[in-house]
């Protein structure tokens, strides 16, 4: 037991804010914990912008020490009146005006031409046995569990989001298949991605084609996607439970306060409450305000969406919620589903769609099989044009783990390196950064806005957020000329939290002891874990928080165009979902990447209805472990938990800028991570 308390207290509680939703882990990670954002040492200008701040599309010299010439105070100065104007009208609650000055990017089917339809018949006879599909097929995807922002490999395991959505387009004018066939499951990942997905849904109908769901069990997520089918079936036995949504904070302060351990906090931004979870032992006013307005915005939109696709009242709506209902049968009585049926017997509905004989087997392509087949192929690439797309998911660090997969999270090193070849590149027109990250190490993501700033400087350059980009994912985020998220995309969380354990009791308690020799005042300021701060140590931390923070925000302000006073009031560590987000100047319009595509082809001069050729620059390449460690993990099923854990406590050491541990959840949805944390604290102490 001494020695489980011993290695405990060396490490730093971190939040994980991937998706799944994110959540405490434990045990400790380090002598100290530390969240807030450093910065550079501002140059001169920085540290003298006036309230009425500079344009977007500022020169790269504003973060150098170089002074700025005339002609660049001039340009500002014609512009402060305009973004006024523009940040004054954002506070009204709705969408910010400049989201209507872009391109929707909203899907268009067109069928193609006598001589294109030729050329996609010909690539189709010559295309490789694995990419062929046989003519009349349906294809079968099964949405369920996590679902990745990034590509997956042919060896990895789960789903991948722009494959997903890449197979819809695909499907919609590949003449080989005649519709779509969902199974929707339980899903663990955020509104951005659901968001994403059902707009594919919806784009692929205007094909003509027919898309039908199959959900045996169903959620608040599983039906916003299932709803926007055509037809949608569930089996007699199916748990359905539309009961409303939750938003949960955990606090820790009396187990904390139970083993001895004192945390010493500084928090500024009073939203940010992350060291509320380790301090408080009830929920603040401030973290209370915030969780109800997410939650508030979610629940609207769903109830908002789900109206428009069964054509319900939101009233009625609200009071089938209300009313707890289970039975399979209401469902078919009130018009939530087409019909009950089981798996089989669906496919037979799908044979008499086609024309099939009930003894003909139905031809199916799956989502692993499709996913190969190339959009060349379809007709669907090779436009002269070229724009690259850099994905960012998971959480920052500088460089990567000794145990760390060559897939996992965002590494600044390998990141700078992909900015990099791209901006020195002549074939890429712009640039889509694709952010999908609650954050992480503060220097990485300084670095990579840096690097972000250097490529805007030579070519366009958009921003698209999906299920988070806060803290250090909305750091990368405002580097770019322009910022796309989903309604619900978790954004901001700029603020800061700071603070060291004091493990003096526990050691007491366990009879350990430790003495430091030290040179320097302040040498003892994070290594002495065993007492509490001194006044001038406390003091000297509180102050570098302070520092923190303002640098952090006055970046935000500069990135954004936003006075000093105007990104306080959004700033203070607070979350926004996307939309309320936009009404605030932190994003300048609402959609997913197409729409970021739509907008990178207007910057750059590319007409609209020219087809581009996207460029994935991110594209997976495992090695050899990697390959193993995914068929080992596949034969052994190693807890997901267990893995996240291993994987956070060899993390880099460093301050973070991570966005606070939110996570909604449906009534569902099992075990948590915070649970599983709970369940480990419950066993230690009944062992005391």
């Amino acid at each position: 037991m001494s020695t489980l308390l011993l290695r405990a207290s060396r490490f730093t509680s971190t939040f994980l804010n991937s998706t799944p939703p994110p959540t405490l882990l434990f045990p400790l990670r380090h002598r100290h914990f530390s969240l807030c954002i450093p910065l550079s040492n501002p140059s001169p200008l920085l540290q003298s912008l006036p309230d009425s701040h500079t344009r977007r599309k500022l020169s790269l010299r504003a973060f150098d020490s170089s002074s700025e010439t005339r002609q660049e105070e001039e340009e500002k100065e014609k512009e402060k009146a305009s973004i006024s104007s523009e940040i004054e009208g954002e506070d009204n609650g709705s969408v910010a005006a400049s989201d209507k000055e872009y391109p929707s990017g909203d899907f268009e089917y067109k069928e193609f031409g006598p001589w294109k339809k030729l050329m996609v018949k010909i690539r189709m006879l010559v295309a490789v046995p694995w990419e062929r599909v046989r003519k009349g097929s349906v294809l079968t995807m099964k949405l369920r569990g996590q679902i990745s922002d990034q590509l997956r490999s042919r060896f990895s395991s789960g789903l991948s989001l722009p494959q997903i959505c890449e197979n819809f387009v695909k499907a919609a004018y590949d003449p080989r298949i005649s519709g779509i066939y969902l199974h929707i499951e339980p899903l663990n990942c955020g509104w951005g991605k659901v968001e994403e997905i059902r707009r594919h849904i919806l784009d692929f109908k205007k094909s003509g084609k027919f898309v039908v769901g199959y959900v045996p069990v169903c959620g608040e997520k599983e039906y916003y996607l299932a709803c926007a089918c055509e037809e949608l079936y569930v089996p007699p036995s199916a748990y359905f439970a539309l009961y409303g949504l939750t938003v949960q904070a955990s606090f820790l302060g009396g187990v904390l306060e139970n083993v001895g351990v004192e945390p010493q906090v500084q928090r500024i931004g009073k939203y940010k409450s992350a060291g509320d979870q380790l301090t408080r032992k009830n929920i603040s006013e401030e973290n209370r305000e915030m969780l109800t307005s997410l939650l508030d915005n979610i629940y609207e939109n769903w109830l908002d969406r789900i109206s428009l696709t069964t054509a319900k009242k939101i009233e009625d709506i609200e009071n089938f919620i209300n009313e707890g209902v289970f039975q399979v049968e209401r469902l078919k009585q009130d018009g939530w589903i087409t019909s009950i049926k089981y798996d089989d017997e669906v496919m037979s509905k799908l044979k008499e769609k086609l024309g099939l004989q009930k003894d003909k087997n139905l031809p199916v392509v799956d989502y692993r099989k499709y996913s190969r087949v190339k959009k060349w192929t379809l007709g669907l690439s090779g436009g002269r044009d070229q724009i690259a797309i850099i994905r960012a998911s998971g959480s920052i660090t500088r460089v990567r783990g000794p145990f760390s997969a060559s897939s996992s999270g965002i590494v600044s090193e390998q990141f700078i390196e992909k900015i990099r070849t791209v901006r020195e590149s002549k074939r890429y027109k712009a640039v889509i950064i694709r952010i999908d990250s609650p954050g992480g190490d503060a220097l990485a993501s300084d670095l990579m806005w840096r690097e972000i700033r250097l490529l805007a400087a030579s070519k366009p350059v958009v921003s698209s957020m999906c299920d988070v980009a806060a803290s250090g994912g909305y750091y990368m985020a405002m580097a770019a000329g322009t910022i796309v998220a989903e309604n619900l995309t978790l954004t901001g969380s700029i603020g800061v939290v700071t603070g060291k354990f004091n493990l003096g009791e526990l050691y007491e308690k366990i009879g350990f002891n430790k003495e430091i020799i030290s040179r320097g005042r302040f040498a003892e300021l994070n290594a002495a874990e065993q007492r509490p701060f001194r006044s001038d140590e406390a003091e000297l931390f509180a102050k570098s928080a302070q520092n923190a923070y303002k640098q952090f925000r006055d970046k935000a302000a500069f990135s954004r165009s936003m006075t000093i006073e105007k990104m306080e009031e959004v700033a203070q560590g607070r979350v926004w979902t996307g939309k309320d987000a936009a009404s605030r100047g932190l994003v300048d319009a609402i959609g997913g990447l197409s729409r970021a595509v739509a907008i990178a082809k207007q910057k750059a001069n590319i007409p609209q209805d020219r087809q581009v050729d996207l460029v994935e620059v991110s594209r997976p390449s495992p090695s050899l472990p990697e390959v193993l460690s995914g068929i080992g993990s596949s034969l052994v099923g190693v807890d997901r938990t267990v893995k996240e854990l291993l994987r956070d406590l060899v993390d880099s050491d460093g301050i973070q800028a991570r966005m606070d541990g939110i996570l909604f959840q449906k009534q569902l949805e099992g075990a948590t991570y915070a649970t599983n944390f709970m369940n480990l604290v419950k066993d230690y102490l009944s062992s005391l």
